[in-house]
């Protein structure tokens, strides 16, 4: 089986299950929607820890990385379940602060997490390396945890399922169109060091892709689902958010590929046949989700 075919597959596979939790996405608690978050943002940390470990020279620590996630994840259900699920707070005799997004937790979470970190850089490592291992060690889950918490506030909105399949469609279209693009009709070479066999048409008819894809889902989405109310895109407004996500997925992608080659490996890991890792599934997502979620919650 080729690697184009493998693609396809592994990407339609998980492309279902996702459709299956944003189906189901309030029941028991959006519990579904918080698996798969957590899943990625676990398994992307996990892969960013693993090239980023350079041995006796710095090596991230994963106990107050790991749990930098936890707090990051939820803080951002708690957003969210603060409008879609209200009951939850009482249930469990939460205070209701802990659901209100205005209170600072984010800060708080970031200054528990460098305190940790720093701290059993200290106790439990050489000092030899400490910078890079404490550094790196912040930065996973920022890198990875924290674009996909933002998924939680997205999904609070009316039209949030929407705005969020809009988001990805953007993401993954681009990444079609460019390999596509690319393989039919590249001849000009961008020049980029970190990804020397891309070319100009293969970006831009990537950019092209995804706007003509998002024109024809916003389309099916009115046409279907009859919602044409206040928080719906217009045509144009669409063209021009798809174009710019699909230019900032493109420096997602790159940016993952510079990490992988300063760590010197090809695939963050090979758990997707087709994609390799999780980080090399969801690295343009890491950029366009955060830029989708804060446009959206101030347009």
């Amino acid at each position: 089986m080729g690697e184009t075919t493998k693609r396809i597959i592994s990407g339609l596979t998980i492309g279902a299950i996702v459709i299956v939790a944003l189906y189901f996405n309030t029941a028991f608690y959006s519990l579904g929607a918080v698996i798969l978050v957590a899943m990625f943002a676990f398994l992307g940390v996990e892969e960013f820890y693993r090239l980023s470990d350079r041995g006796l020279e710095g090596r991230p620590l994963r106990f107050p990385g790991f749990i930098m996630v936890i707090l990051i994840l939820g803080n951002g259900y708690l957003i969210y379940a603060a409008r879609k699920h209200p009951d939850l707070g009482l249930s469990m005799g939460l205070p209701q602060q802990w659901f209100d997004p205005w209170t600072g937790t984010i800060v708080s979470i970031l200054v528990i997490s460098v305190v940790l970190a720093t701290s059993l850089q200290l106790v439990f490592r050489p000092i030899d390396g400490a910078i890079f291992s404490a550094s790196v060690t912040l930065f996973g889950p920022l890198y990875v945890a924290v674009p996909m918490a933002m998924i939680f506030p997205l999904f609070q909105m009316e039209d949030g399922v929407f705005y969020f399949v809009f988001i990805a469609l953007a993401t993954i279209m681009t990444d079609a169109g460019a390999y596509f693009a690319g393989k039919w009709f590249g001849k000009h070479n961008a020049g980029l060091k970190v990804s020397p066999r891309k070319t100009y048409e293969g970006y831009i008819g990537g950019v092209v892709f995804a706007i003509a894809f998002n024109q024809g889902f916003l389309y099916g989405w009115q046409h279907f689902t009859g919602d044409a109310g206040p928080g719906m895109l217009s045509h144009l407004e669409a063209g021009i958010l798809t174009a710019v996500l699909s230019v900032v997925s493109v420096f997602g992608d790159l940016v993952e590929s510079q990490l992988k080659r300063d760590a010197k490996i090809k695939d963050s890991a090979s758990m997707i046949p087709g994609h390799g890792g999780i980080l090399d599934l969801i690295d343009a997502l890491l950029f366009t989700i955060p830029l989708g979620t804060i446009y959206f919650l101030y347009r």
